[in-house]
């Protein structure tokens, strides 16, 4: 999906999420698409949820850090019947030596993002020193 043209990424991320509604296995469907996409030095401030791209404007414009990467798995979801009612968090932690973060998603009482790839038991991230940076009772 990420090699296509911004127009075909959208046709494409459509039809992925229309998919996700009868997918056994949803939650790995979006880590995996995610795993794929393009990465590029942080760009998005994780303190200011109002400067993030819209779902569209972020598939269009394909520019992707981890806090990117992480809107992508939580806007793909939010945007399916099956799971726009869920409650989500995206939550934060920085490294020991305080020059790199790492973003997570919760959603079910699963986590994405936790480990390249797959989805997560929720007692998995409460081992980790994080701080919630968002979540659905807020408006983007």
């Amino acid at each position: 999906m990420f090699d296509l043209s911004a127009q075909d990424r959208l046709i494409e991320w459509r039809s992925f999420r229309e998919k996700l509604e009868q997918s056994e296995t949803p939650l790995e469907d979006v880590a995996q698409l995610w795993s794929k996409a393009p990465f590029v030095s942080s760009y998005l401030n994780p303190s200011n949820p109002n400067g993030w791209p819209d779902p569209w404007r972020l598939v269009m414009d394909n520019k992707l850090d981890d806090l990117a990467i992480v809107l992508g798995m939580l806007y793909t979801l939010k945007l399916t019947q099956r799971f726009m009612n869920n409650h989500f968090e995206i939550h934060m932690s920085t490294s020991k030596n305080l020059k790199e973060k790492n973003y997570f998603l919760v959603v079910e009482n699963q986590v994405l993002n936790l480990e390249y790839r797959s989805v997560r038991p929720i007692n998995e991230l409460l081992s980790l020193d994080t701080s919630k940076i968002w979540s659905s009772d807020t408006a983007l």
